[in-house]
């Protein structure tokens, strides 16, 4: 089984808006049986897989256990163990984060698909997520037990979208999964893939470059085909997608990148024409 980033991504974000429950009663709806028990849908099942934890957890705070579960979801109980560098024991942020630091995967820059990992002011680990996005300024997470209120809330009883600033106060460092693609690859923003568009001779003559993806991204992005030529048309284009498939971003999109271009669309399921359209823009740019 391969096992990548968008995928353990796309189900935690699903589970936004999920509120923490006051009894063990109604732990698979998202909003019914609200409170502050600290009962979930996630501490259950986790309860249910013999040793992966050194006990039930259930009823105990859970941004951790929040974490665990959408690996386990999205890749299975031995892949999400080897992905998270899993050691049987707490259910815990200061665990988690050790784990990642013992085999080495801890580091203090973020990559999408990394679980952050958060400190208070004393400096006891406190709170964990998952990063979804990054950008020149900020980084963006799904969290469990936090709330929607800016800064770091440890207890907050949901799950939620969340962003920082690159260089929070807070942020402790980011366990690194290995996933089944590179795990330093560069994830290009709509901001960034919009500025080269407009280089490259494209316009959006309604917002410009605003960094949200809409119909005018939708309209430029069937238009704007990365695939070999004799004429680097699209040289701006070009270097974005070279960047994200791992080759040299010179512009020109010769016979390695198409094969890059190739590899990576067949890893994720995309017509491996080697040609750059709509569908495989909004797969680089973490949008499918």
């Amino acid at each position: 089984m391969k096992c990548y980033a968008k995928d353990v991504i796309k189900i935690a974000r699903a589970e936004v808006g999920y509120l923490e429950k006051k009894s063990n009663k109604n732990l698979d709806s998202k909003t019914a049986n609200a409170g502050d028990g600290n009962y979930t849908k996630y501490a259950r099942d986790l309860d249910k897989i013999s040793g992966f934890y050194n006990g039930k957890k259930n009823g105990y705070a859970w941004c951790d256990m929040f974490v665990d579960w959408c690996f386990v979801k999205a890749f299975g109980i031995e892949n999400a163990k080897k992905l998270l560098c899993h050691g049987a024991s707490g259910a815990g942020c200061y665990y988690s984060m050790n784990y990642y630091k013992k085999q080495g995967r801890l580091y203090f820059s973020p990559v999408v698909g990394d679980q952050i990992f958060f400190k208070n002011s004393n400096g006891a680990i406190t709170h964990t997520g998952l990063v979804y996005k990054v950008d020149d300024d900020f980084v963006y997470t799904v969290e469990g037990n936090t709330s929607g209120a800016s800064g770091v809330i440890p207890n907050g009883g949901g799950v939620c979208e969340k962003k920082y600033t690159l260089f929070h106060e807070l942020i402790a460092g980011y366990g690194r999964p290995a996933y089944d693609v590179p795990e330093k690859a560069y994830v290009p923003t709509v901001l960034e893939w919009q500025k080269a568009a407009i280089a490259d001779g494209f316009k959006f003559p309604k917002y410009g470059a605003d960094g949200v993806w809409g119909k005018e991204c939708e309209d430029v992005a069937q238009r704007a085909i990365v695939k070999k030529r004799l004429t680097y048309k699209y040289k701006n284009l070009t270097k974005i997608v070279q960047k994200a498939v791992g080759v040299t971003a010179d512009g020109k999109c010769g016979s390695k990148t198409v094969t890059a271009i190739k590899a990576y669309q067949t890893a994720h399921d995309l017509k491996a024409d080697g040609c750059v359209g709509l569908n495989t823009w909004k797969s680089l740019l973490f949008l499918l």
